[in-house]
């Protein structure tokens, strides 16, 4: 993990992310991005992953395990985290970055997700970053869509 995350610095990577799930490997990794501007976001839960998931995986719910791997990423050195948006009232007290993946308006559906939240309340609810690929990746109009995403987060 070091490696990849030195040779993602040395090409100027602003993000990455790394599994929060690897606990005690994270100080060592992270280091390799101290002293420059690569910020490392660790990932709690994926969006593809629901309740059902968590309790037989992680054997806790999804909101227990999201707060469990968020506070495993900023205790082992992470800049932030990656979370579902559903998730964000649970590590609303925790002062870092959130960056949400499975961002979908309302207009858009797909089956990729079990864990989406709409662009507007993402925000509301304390989203620094979305992600927001497909709604806009596989639209006809590309600007058209990213210009629609845009004015819904701001409502």
């Amino acid at each position: 993990m070091q490696s990849v995350i030195e040779m993602l610095v040395a090409k100027g990577v602003d993000y990455l992310n790394v599994y929060a799930l690897a606990d005690d490997l994270l100080p060592g990794a992270i280091k390799a991005a101290e002293g420059s501007q690569t910020k490392v976001l660790g990932l709690t839960v994926l969006t593809h992953f629901s309740e059902e998931y968590c309790q037989k995986h992680f054997r806790r719910s999804l909101r227990e395990t999201v707060r469990h791997f968020a506070e495993v990423a900023l205790d082992r050195g992470c800049h932030g985290i990656i979370l579902p948006g559903t998730a964000l009232d649970v590590v609303q007290d925790l002062q870092t970055i959130k960056v949400v993946p499975g961002v979908r308006p309302t207009w858009y559906q797909d089956t990729r997700h079990e864990e989406e939240i709409e662009p507007r309340i993402a925000v509301e609810q304390g989203a620094d970053c979305l992600v927001c690929g497909s709604p806009i990746m596989k639209a006809t109009n590309k600007i058209a869509a990213l210009k629609r995403v845009l004015s819904e987060m701001i409502g």
